[in-house]
């Protein structure tokens, strides 16, 4: 307990911060972001460093005596080893951080600097003394390379430097400004111990960058899946609303070649005409299904008669088609109308009682909205059941979907059975004026 009460006591910065890390690292780890393996060794580092210091304090308070001569004694050999120990880890914090903003091709030429660091240590440690050395007092004293671990951990520095001022040139300015202010909060403090206005602050400045910087993985990491999360649920949105286009009954298609063949031998013009509807009708479909932009009503009544000049093949005098067009200056979502009358041409007329009707297109529009209005005389439908319908009824859900998420429009149903429905369709003006200007 002493010795832990000794070590909280002269590293409580640093022991704090990196009890702090680590809960952090605990607390993520299913999440994982880009980076935590890094901090993670980072962190082992530092804790290596703090309690090499720690070892030092301790050795030095209790144990040191200045008046003894230390050489050949175990005492010798540990402050070698203790100095060679945190000479290495300071630069290769620094490595390892710049690992997080480099490409991949040049780690192995960023670890030159530090291999090179460690071969020195290394022969300072068995060999001559050509980076520090101790006296029989034990005494730091430098050498001729004595800069080569300041050195080191500056090149590591300024390489951190020139990355982070080129994320932030490329307009990643949080990671370009994260980095920047952990580079000079580095240097500033190695110039403060280089003059030795302080003393001994290491471990706490690299312990700040290191919680500094993962609080900035963690925050990108959230935007990245934030992102990636509204990524996907358009894509999905996308997929369901192909989806929906993609299942309108090929009921329709089946009658209208069949009418077409049953023209071939009646009248060839009126053949060719319908197969040219046909194929325009066919070729709007398709585009639908990849049209992500509102479209003109223009276009989609456009649509729509092609789609009823098709079934007046089957149904002739049977059906009767009326449009009264008195607004056409908005926007809605692809394949609005066409379902509307599709549903009213199979559920309302061909259900009817007579088995004929008069389908009424109009447009029109309030202070507030466009509306359209698709009102059939047939066989009518209990609407308190719209939800429960079967895929039959064809894109009542889908079209009110669209509606709601493209433009903010509403999908309004009144039915009567055996009397007829009424579908009206309503645009907000700010909505499709906001959208027509884009």
């Amino acid at each position: 307990m002493e010795l832990i009460s000794y070590l909280i006591s002269y590293n409580f910065v640093s022991v704090a911060l990196i009890i702090g890390i680590i809960v952090l690292l605990i607390e993520n780890r299913k999440d994982r972001p880009h980076g935590t393996e890094h901090i993670a060794v980072i962190v082992i580092l530092l804790t290596i460093i703090v309690a090499n210091t720690f070892f030092r304090e301790l050795f030095m308070k209790k144990l040191y005596n200045e008046d003894f001569d230390y050489r050949g004694d175990p005492a010798m050999y540990f402050m070698y080893f203790r100095a060679t120990i945190e000479h290495i880890l300071f630069p290769m914090i620094a490595y390892v951080e710049l690992l997080l903003i480099t490409p991949n091709v040049k780690r192995y030429l960023l670890f030159i600097p530090e291999g090179i660091l460690i071969v020195g240590e290394i022969v300072n440690l068995f060999g001559p003394k050509i980076i520090f050395s101790f006296d029989s007092h034990l005494n730091y004293e430098d050498r001729i390379f004595f800069l080569s671990p300041y050195f080191a951990g500056m090149i590591y520095m300024l390489l951190l430097l020139r990355y982070s001022i080129r994320f932030f040139k490329s307009k990643d300015r949080t990671k370009g400004a994260t980095v920047i202010f952990i580079v000079f909060l580095t240097i500033f403090e190695c110039y403060l111990e280089a003059a030795y206005i302080v003393v001994d602050l290491m471990d706490e400045i690299v312990a700040l960058d290191v919680i500094i910087f993962y609080f900035y993985l963690i925050s990108i990491y959230q935007r990245e899946m934030e992102t990636k999360l509204r990524t996907s649920e358009l894509e999905l949105e996308k997929s369901r609303r192909v989806l929906a286009l993609s299942q309108i009954q090929p009921h329709f298609m089946y009658n209208s070649l069949t009418s077409i063949i049953y023209l071939c031998d009646k009248d060839s013009q009126k053949t060719k005409d319908a197969l040219i509807d046909f194929s325009k009708y066919l070729r709007q479909n398709l585009d639908a299904m990849s049209r992500n932009c509102l479209v003109s009503i223009k276009e989609e009544l456009e649509h729509t008669k092609i789609y009823l000049s098709l079934e007046k093949l089957r149904f002739d005098d049977d059906l009767d088609i009326e449009f009264d067009i008195k607004d056409e200056m908005f926007m809605l979502p692809v394949l609005t109308v066409q379902p509307m009358v599709e549903n009213a041409v199979k559920h309302g007329i061909n259900n009817s009682e007579s088995g004929c009707g008069t389908v009424r297109i109009s447009t029109d529009e309030t202070e507030t909205h466009h509306r359209i209005t698709i009102k059939d005389n047939g066989a009518g439908f209990d609407t308190s059941a719209i939800e429960a319908l079967d895929e039959t009824h064809i894109g009542i859900n889908n079209v009110r979907k669209r509606l709601e998420d493209e433009c903010g429009g509403e999908l309004i149903i009144k039915s009567v059975p055996d009397e007829g429905t009424e579908c009206v369709i309503l645009i907000p003006k700010e909505k499709d004026d906001e959208n027509s200007g884009n």
